[in-house]
């Protein structure tokens, strides 16, 4: 049976005033305008590199648009290094490495509710395998499937240097690139927008994290979205 968890003190942003929640909403009208425009449901966020707050800015991505009554799943899909159960403080002992390891597997077992509108898979157990696991057929079919009950299907991925990513990338509508401001040089953003392109993945934005603009605004975040 799958439980509803409280969410504790974590890097989520419970509180809903201020500049920093304001930003949030404003990426997710954007990523809803363009969803409903090119019919995307299912997205996958990335980075350049590790440690820009990926994990953190999808978590709270999807909390928001949970907020606004869509139905959201948030898949943990770093599988080498997790963080999504962290944030939740959810258990990690079912979750996507299981769904992808075991045949036949229920596809809802390693989901856990979070409010009535947001779900969270977590990674599972890390596998010695990540690619050869991502690869399976059984990832594909399974996102079909949850498309299906839905509206947004948000994928924490690894940086884009890896091929986790890439494979993950194949299976998605869109995905978003998270850079931290000053940590990531513009030589390495654009060696990271054109190994994207290269692997023809559709990147939807990009979005800055901890852009401070003002002395009070040590966490602001700026959103750019493609037309």
């Amino acid at each position: 049976m799958v439980m509803k968890r409280k969410v504790k003190k974590t890097a989520l942003m419970l509180d809903e005033k201020g500049t920093v929640p304001e930003q949030f909403r404003n990426i997710r009208a954007s990523i809803q305008y363009i969803a409903d425009k090119k019919k995307i449901k299912t997205i996958m966020a990335t980075s350049c590199r590790q440690g820009e707050g990926k994990s953190s800015m999808i978590a709270n991505l999807a909390m928001f648009m949970s907020k606004s009554g869509k139905r959201v799943l948030l898949i943990d899909g770093d599988l080498r290094l997790p963080t999504i159960h962290r944030i939740f403080n959810l258990k990690n002992y079912v979750g996507l490495s299981d769904l992808l390891k075991n045949h036949p597997f229920d596809k809802y077992e390693g989901i856990q509710k979070i409010n009535d509108y947001l779900d969270v898979m977590t990674s599972g157990v890390s596998p010695y395998n990540p690619s050869e696991l991502l690869s399976d057929i059984l990832l594909p079919e399974s996102l079909k499937e949850y498309e299906k009950k839905y509206d947004f299907i948000f994928i924490d991925a690894p940086p884009i240097g890896l091929s986790d990513s890439i494979i993950i990338a194949n299976y998605c509508d869109a995905t978003i690139l998270v850079l931290e401001n000053g940590k990531t040089t513009k030589t390495q953003l654009k060696e990271c927008v054109e190994k994207c392109k290269m692997q023809n993945i559709d990147v939807l934005g990009i979005i800055r994290n901890k852009v401070q603009r003002r002395r009070n605004d040590s966490n602001y975040y700026y959103n750019y979205v493609k037309k």
